[in-house]
């Protein structure tokens, strides 16, 4: 990550961020009171400055429906209407496109707005900018839920993740480490043994980087390779699941936070050193857990999908937008005492959801995270994806040098049997197929649990 990507001013990127943290202080009451007239100016805003939005929430902004009476924003709508949503004419959907396939997607467009990219789970593309105040306030929210872990400027922290500055988590660490100059620069696209040698040489006190990449730092750790003793892991973009936070406890006796990042967004949430969930920027967001039909859910009831209404980004304000996480917010306060509430659990996205025949009729849904423990707890996997068949499933696994892998293969075969028996699924066919390597996707060089098969069965058609 080039130093020269960042954007911001030091000296006022430091002082929004003491703002934003002093509200950790805030009672809850008065944090709300805050997140309702923002929500009412970002509307009226909205109405006023977006053709988009004065056509379909204009009507029930000025009677003062209720945020759940309006309709919500999918990612390919705001695709299809980008240039009907942003707030600046000067910006529109084939100028950002293009300033992002261009020789320097880093850099600012039009001198003044940061712009980014993701593909996504789906695979479907979206774009989004932030003006200066909007970029301002996603770094300086950042900066404030690092301090609530601990993570200050004098603390040796860096990140391992995207390799391209069209993904936020690039942009993000750029800003990040113009406070930390000799943070050095890493992707998860280097070479493993570069990798291992910088952080061996930079010894960090905390890392940042994708819960799948947790697991590749923790097998160079166990087999001696790396030598480092980080006293907290900050992950984020990938559903953490308990295995990883395992992982960490087992290798090096760390902590795991999770954080909350969306692109179209920006920095939306990030756990305590509780780890009990993640703790909501509502100060910069509404967030409303739904069902399938957008209807909110009471708190403690997993929901279809999560919508987020965006507070400080005015030149392309999201009402109600979309995001397939299947998630359940919290029903206590976390004992910590901070005033922004949580997300208690993310099972994971709707797109990871596989179908299966059911025993004695019908199908029957399991997310793939269920399957995450056969494969974790089988020695000598490396990495591993799933990808559905016509009713059944194909497992790719990489292994470690020396490793049986017919061996692995049946014994992952029958553990995920055994699982999908529980729930009463009952695949016609499950293919574990042994490649070199699984490869990470997109510009944000993610890990993707479920993806379409590249192989068929016989019967497939």
């Amino acid at each position: 990550m080039s130093p020269s990507l960042a954007t911001l001013d030091l000296t006022s990127l430091r002082q929004h961020s003491e703002q934003l943290f002093s509200r950790c202080q805030w009672s809850r009451e008065k944090l709300l009171s805050r997140q309702r007239a923002e929500l009412q100016s970002m509307l009226r805003h909205a109405v006023h400055s977006s053709p988009y939005y004065r056509d379909t929430i204009g009507a029930p902004v000025a009677r003062g429906a209720p945020l759940e009476d309006f309709p919500a924003l999918t990612k390919r709508v705001l695709m299809e209407n980008f240039d009907r949503i942003v707030t600046d004419t000067r910006l529109n959907r084939r100028q950002v496109e293009q300033h992002l396939d261009g020789d320097n997607p880093g850099g600012l467009l039009l001198g003044e707005f940061n712009v980014a990219a993701t593909g996504g789970t789906t695979g479907e593309r979206g774009i989004t900018a932030f003006d200066r105040a909007a970029w301002l306030a996603a770094i300086a929210t950042m900066l404030r839920f690092q301090r609530i872990v601990g993570i200050d400027e004098t603390t040796r922290s860096m990140a391992v993740f995207a390799s391209s500055p069209i993904h936020i988590s690039h942009r993000i660490g750029a800003e990040l480490r113009a406070i930390r100059p000799n943070a050095p620069g890493l992707n998860v696209l280097m070479p493993i043994e570069t990798i291992v040698e910088t952080l061996n040489a930079y010894q960090p006190q905390v890392i940042s980087t994708y819960p799948s990449f947790v697991r590749v730092l923790a097998a160079e750790q166990q087999a001696g390779r790396l030598r480092i003793k980080p006293r907290l892991i900050r992950t984020s973009a990938e559903t953490l699941t308990q295995d990883v936070r395992n992982i960490a406890a087992e290798t090096w006796q760390s902590t795991v936070a999770d954080s909350y990042v969306c692109t179209e967004a920006g920095p939306m949430g990030h756990e305590c050193l509780c780890a009990d969930g993640l703790h909501l920027a509502e100060d910069a967001f509404v967030f409303e857990v739904v069902d399938a039909d957008n209807r909110p859910l009471r708190n403690g009831i997993e929901g279809a999908k999560l919508l987020v209404t965006t507070l400080t980004n005015r030149i392309v304000p999201l009402v109600r937008y979309e995001i397939s996480d299947i998630v359940t917010m919290a029903t206590e306060p976390c004992s910590c005492g901070l005033p922004f509430w949580r997300i208690a659990s993310i099972t994971g996205r709707r797109e990871e959801m596989l179908r299966f025949p059911r025993r004695g009729g019908g199908t029957v849904n399991v997310h793939a995270h269920r399957l995450r423990s056969p494969l974790t707890s089988s020695a000598g996997v490396r990495q591993f994806q799933f990808a559905p068949l016509r009713e059944g499933l194909e497992i790719r696994v990489s292994v470690f040098p020396g490793v049986d892998a017919d061996a692995v293969s049946r014994k992952i075969e029958d553990a995920v049997r055994t699982t999908l028996t529980a729930v009463d699924a009952q695949p016609s066919s499950i293919l574990v197929k042994v490649v070199d390597a699984i490869e990470r996707s997109g510009s944000g060089a993610k890990e993707k649990l479920v993806t379409a098969p590249a192989t068929r069965l016989p019967d497939e058609s």
